[in-house]
């Protein structure tokens, strides 16, 4: 099976009707042959709502507004081809004409530099790194130094690329912080062997080995756990604003923001508990969302949105330009501001590629006319 993110290009190409013959005749091809495909096609029917977008298009005046697309476009100093020109225009008279759909990385497959500046083109540099805090921070470790052994508190941990691994037979009772700045990523294996992989901008705290009747962590930021099963010492998930008990279970804890809490189960069971003793069961297929000021609600969610953050790819689906901004401080340590106002509230369906800033905001621009621009360190956007 070709990539999903392949697949969804071509969905939307079709649906605009700037599909090319080959790419037509592919596709069917693709969805007769590989029921993984077509599952992908019709779940991204379901959730697009494509006869709604259909119709909406066919009551598009294009000679009407190809004009204005045209002149949209001739601003931009690219030089693309013809059916790549269509796409833009297609994607640029829905937003013309109302704004109800737009895709952001199937418009320019191709890397062309646009009246963008960011950095001359160039990502800010990376000066962060991955540290191991040892108990009260009297000793820290980096991670990033090249070694494949570490020694922690007296005791040997080994390091393979970009993940720690605490060894089941590992003594000694120091807490441990591993701290992710943004840029980075990180995975983690404990030594009850429950495995963890760590978002930018997060942290997470934890015992050198397990003892008493459970095993309990602290998050910052957002974590992907697989927990090794003990039915016998359940696994707890603290953050600052609810905490996950959990046995045997797969499950992502996002806790970001700063009013809210959000648990995606994948398989097994968790339930999420509030302050105040208030709780919620989650059953896997559905994550769970708490804040104080709401309380609990449940609601399906798609796995490939919630986990592509581990494959360093952050998939959107109707969501706001600022929650996106958040994304981009996290993964590129670049601040934003809005320079007006009301781009905060624009909701976008995509993706955006941990290691293509450059491409995205081109995107943005061509598709949204938002502008972007890097001066003194911070990411401004502007119409």
């Amino acid at each position: 099976m070709v990539s999903e993110e392949y697949i969804r290009r071509l969905y939307v190409e079709k649906t605009m009707g700037v599909i090319s013959d080959d790419d037509d005749r592919w596709l069917q091809e693709e969805l007769l042959q590989h029921p993984e495909s077509l599952e992908l096609w019709k779940k991204l029917e379901n959730d697009l709502d494509t006869n709604g977008l259909r119709l909406f298009t066919d009551k598009i005046d294009i000679s009407k507004d190809l004009a204005t697309v045209r002149s949209h476009l001739s601003e931009q100093s690219i030089s693309i081809s013809k059916r790549r020109r269509l796409s833009y225009a297609a994607t640029a008279i829905l937003l013309l004409a109302g704004g109800v759909f737009f895709s952001l990385y199937l418009v320019n497959k191709d890397k062309m530099d646009a009246a963008l500046l960011v950095n001359g083109g160039q990502q800010k540099a990376d000066t962060n790194q991955v540290q191991l805090l040892v108990g009260d921070q009297e000793e820290v470790v980096t991670l990033d130094d090249g070694h494949t052994i570490l020694n922690v508190a007296g005791q040997q941990v080994r390091k393979e690329g970009e993940m720690l691994i605490y060894n089941k037979d590992i003594a000694g009772s120091k807490t441990n912080t591993l701290v992710v700045p943004p840029t980075k990523d990180y995975k983690l294996v404990l030594a009850d062997g429950t495995k963890v992989w760590l978002n930018s901008s997060s942290e997470l705290k934890f015992p050198m080995t397990f003892s008493g009747n459970s095993r309990e962590v602290y998050l910052k930021g957002e974590a992907y756990f697989e927990i090794a099963e003990k039915a016998d010492q359940p696994f707890i998930v603290h953050t600052d604003k609810a905490k996950v008990n959990v046995l045997g279970t797969k499950f992502n804890l996002n806790a970001y923001a700063e009013d809210h809490v959000i648990t995606a189960l994948l398989q097994g069971k968790v339930q999420m508990e509030s302050p105040n003793g208030t709780s919620l069961l989650l059953s896997p297929g559905l994550s769970g969302r708490y804040s104080k000021k709401s309380g609990f609600s449940q609601e399906k969610f798609d796995p490939l949105t919630v986990l592509s953050w581990k494959e360093g790819v952050y998939y959107f689906h109707g969501t706001t330009l600022l929650e996106i901004s958040e994304m981009i401080n996290r993964w590129f340590d670049l601040p934003v501001n809005f320079e007006n106002g009301e781009l905060k509230h624009i909701r976008i369906s995509g993706l955006l590629d941990k290691k293509d800033l450059k491409g995205f905001l081109h995107d943005l621009n061509t598709t949204a006319g938002v502008r972007a621009m890097v001066i003194d360190g911070t990411l401004h956007f502007r119409l």
